[in-house]
Order: C-alpha cells, then structure tokens, then sequence
C-alpha cells in the first residue's frame, strides 16, 4: 500500500535472518562444549575461558599495558553485548512487538554505565604509563572501532565517509556497508510509532507501547552522552590540549561529539 510496507518486509527478513544465526550459533557451541563429570557443561568451558584468556591481552610483561589493553577488550564484548541487543529489539519492533523490544532497550542504559565504568579504571594510570602506552600503539586508535561504528549506523547515526578510516579491513568496511544499508532503529521506530497510530492498538503494538520504547531509546541516548562526556574528561585529563591518537584533535573532538544525538527525534522538540 505504501513504501512502509516495504520497509516491514525487510524487518521480517531481518527478524528471521538474526534467529537463524543464533540458533546455528548456539547449537554449533554447545556441540563443542565438554561435560564435567555430571555431564553438565563446565564453568570454563560454558564461558570458553581457555580460548577468552589466550586471546586476551593479559599476558604481556607490561602490567600497566595489561589493563589499558583489558579494558579496551572489555569495551568490545560490550559493544557486542550491545549490537546483539540493538539488533533484537529492531527485529521486534519491525514485526510489532513493542513489548520485547521496550524489554531489550531497557537492559542497555545498565551496560553502558558499565562501559562508563571502565573509565575509572583507566584513571589510575599515571601520567608516564599513559605516555609509554600511547609510544607502543602507534597509529591503533578507539577511532578504528568497527563495532563502535556499527553501533552508531544501526542506531541512525550513519557517515559514510567512515568507512574510509585508516585501518578498516575490506572485511570491516563490508559489515558497515551493510548497517548502512539496513534499516536503522530510529527509521524502524518511527515506523512502529505510525503504524501504532494509525491501526487498531493491540498489546503489542498501541501509542503506550510506542511512548515506552520512545523512553527507553531516550534513556539509552542519555547514557550514552554521559559515556562520551566521561570519555572526554579521561582524555583531557591525560592530554590537555594535545592532539589524540593517530592524529585525531584529541578531546576536543571527544567534546563536539557529545553535542550528537542516536536519537534526536525522541528528545523533547523545542
């Protein structure tokens, strides 16, 4: 009937899509899983420490490098934790169901004070440790984030001029060519807050429903701004008025950018 049904079809493509990969995820991980005596999974092996801990930047000789480098893979389980979620609660709202994806958004602003967190614990570098760690990385930057950058495209925060940062793989820039391509969760709840206002209310979808997502993005964009806020005093407090990583304008870029709204069009309008 109009182009919004279209739009639906590709969230029920997309719905199907992520339940299938999760599905032959989890079957593929529990296959590999070994049983401890009682034939349950192991704790280590649930969480796949053996694999985590080898891969994890907790074995070099310099103990201050060992929590920069921690935190930062810290920061990215999360921003998967972060994705998974995001991409759940799109799926959901582009089939109707307000409910379940209220319930995902409102799970987030808690993982984000997490990510806030992780600040703090960079805080108690000292000055020299911070320097020395800044000489071993070179041009590495959290600019080059791929999953960072997925998560601003997916929430409709897309800039294509992006995809040509200094250290992205053709494998990187493919997955953020997708989330540029995909429908974003602002596009996909305007949608939902239409169609609410314009059909029969149900449980699921209804102008209720629709307010109770429009707080839940609200409140994942207000923490948000905080952890850029917080990202910008950490980077001022090591940096001053210096340039950042990789030639980036250090923290007064991180400044400008907590100006930038996920959702500008959930805030109260003037």
């Amino acid at each position: 009937m109009r182009t919004e049904a279209a739009g639906t079809a590709v969230h029920r493509v997309l719905a199907r899509s992520v339940c299938r990969t999760r599905m032959t995820r989890k079957a593929r991980d529990m296959e590999n899983l070994e049983p401890s005596g009682d034939g349950q999974p192991a704790y280590g092996d649930l969480l796949r420490l053996r694999e985590l801990l080898d891969v994890a930047c907790v074995h070099d000789e310099n103990v201050d490098q060992v929590l920069f480098l921690t935190t930062h893979q810290v920061c990215e389980l999360w921003f998967a934790v972060l994705l998974r979620h995001l991409d759940a609660a799109r799926a959901a709202l582009g089939s109707g169901d307000g409910e379940t994806a209220a319930r995902r958004l409102e799970q987030l602003p808690s993982v984000i004070r997490v990510l806030i967190d992780q600040f703090d614990v960079l805080a108690t570098l000292e000055p020299q440790a911070f320097e020395a760690i800044r000489v071993e990385m070179g041009d590495a930057s959290g600019f080059q984030s791929v999953q960072y950058r997925e998560l601003e495209f997916l929430c409709g925060q897309k800039d294509s001029r992006l995809l040509a940062t200094k250290g992205f793989t053709e494998e990187d820039r493919a997955r953020l060519r997708r989330r540029l391509e995909e429908p974003s969760m602002a596009d996909t709840f305007a949608e939902f807050a239409r169609d609410g206002a314009e059909e029969p209310a149900t449980p699921r979808r209804s102008p209720a429903v629709a307010e109770r997502v429009r707080r839940a993005l609200l409140a994942l964009d207000e923490a948000v701004v905080i952890w850029r806020a917080r990202h910008a005093v950490l980077a001022e407090r090591f940096l001053g008025g210096r340039p950042g990583t990789a030639g980036s304008a250090g923290a007064r870029y991180l400044w400008r950018v907590t100006e930038r709204r996920l959702f500008p069009d959930v805030w109260p309008q003037s």
